[in-house]
């Protein structure tokens, strides 16, 4: 028994889980609310969250404590992947990180879109659906085993022809901490225009401080899923990949000398630990947002258990399923995407990001505004 793994893990995923729920924080609410009401109030406790990773987690990375795993840029499947993500999520009635804490809050539907979310990711990335994101991360007839084969999955190369991250500041050729000065300028004018006092009626904490500290997890995640998970990379907060990995735990579970082996073997490369069938730190993560969700919401009194209508649950599963599918195939979901890769600051992730945002506010759209 791996007990620095198991207790980090589980640390972290209930200071996550708390301060979601104590801080009402789910970047659906953040994305719709944009459009729907014009109400920034949530979008700018995202942003700042964001800032705060970026800069913690570069911090790190430049003074060697950790080595960020930067997600790849399959540029079809980020767009496609993203876009329905996006839509799916406001069916489900929440994102992945809302998803689970609302499980934490006694929401009989939200446990629904959590099943579906983990089928449908086992599906994708274990299962019979594999072959079809493989066609849209690596192009047809591609071979997955051979990059040079790849026609869908964007290669980046330094001036020795070393294959390089697929980076903002790669691409352009530019320092790190330029876009990363560039970027929190830009953050902070966004983030000073909010009201910074929290109403009287407000329960739990203000946006700001939701920012920071979600910002802050985010970073001792990266640290903690290295550091202490066994991992060759950071991994930090992720739900789409671990989903599928407590899937597989269930069917084809390995000992953790043989995962330590798949580590070193696969050089920490996540599409080749999806299969391995072991509790990862990322599982315990995840355990521990439901439970740090619950011990908020009995705190603050607003545990209970509720659960809607018949239809409106079929829908929230199969919303689940076509989550769990999306966020496979985009190579992660609002978190993965629009939180721990963006603070590596991956193209990939900022593409997935914004078409998750499109998707969001399409299906806003069609279910809201055009009633």
């Amino acid at each position: 028994m791996n007990l620095p793994l198991i207790v980090s893990g589980l640390a972290v995923g209930f200071m996550f889980g708390y301060v979601l729920q104590h801080g009402r924080f789910c970047m659906n609410t953040a994305f719709r609310e944009v459009l729907l009401s014009r109400d920034f109030t949530v979008f700018r406790a995202y942003i700042l969250a964001l800032i705060v990773s970026i800069i913690g987690a570069n911090l790190m990375e430049s003074m060697g404590i950790i080595h960020l795993k930067v997600p790849a840029f399959t540029w079809v499947a980020n767009v496609l992947g993203g876009y329905i993500f996006g839509m799916s999520m406001v069916l489900g009635g929440g994102c992945a990180s809302g998803t689970l804490y609302r499980i934490g809050e006694g929401m009989i539907g939200s446990w629904f879109t959590a099943l579906g979310f983990l089928l449908g990711a086992g599906a994708t990335l274990s299962g019979f659906l594999r072959p079809v994101a493989e066609f849209f991360w690596f192009g047809p007839g591609a071979d997955p085993s051979d990059p040079s084969t790849y026609k869908f999955a964007y290669q980046l190369s330094d001036a020795e022809g070393n294959s390089v991250p697929v980076t903002i500041f790669n691409i352009f050729g530019l320092n790190r901490w330029i876009v990363i000065a560039v970027l929190g300028a830009a953050a902070v004018i966004f983030i000073s225009k909010g009201k910074f006092k929290k109403p009287a009626t407000q329960k739990g904490f203000t946006w700001w401080s939701t920012g920071i500290m979600i910002g802050l997890v985010s970073a001792i995640a990266f640290f903690s899923s290295e550091v202490y998970g066994g991992m060759a990379q950071a991994r930090g907060l992720s739900f789409t990949g671990p989903l599928n990995e407590l899937v597989t735990w269930f069917t084809s579970s390995n000992t953790s000398e043989s995962f330590k082996k798949l580590v070193v073997d696969s050089d920490g490369d996540l599409g080749s630990l999806a299969s391995a069938g072991t509790l990862t730190w990322s599982v315990y993560m995840i355990a521990g947002v439901v439970l740090g969700s619950l011990f908020s919401a009995i705190q603050s009194k607003e545990f209970g258990w509720r659960a809607p209508k018949a239809q409106t649950l079929a829908t929230q599963f199969g919303a689940g399923l076509v989550m769990g599918f999306s966020g496979s195939l985009a190579g992660g979901c609002n978190v993965g995407h629009g939180l721990t890769g963006l603070s590596t600051l991956a193209l990939g992730s900022l593409v997935g990001i914004i078409f998750i945002i499109l998707g969001c506010w399409t299906m806003v759209y069609f279910l809201f505004i055009r009633e």
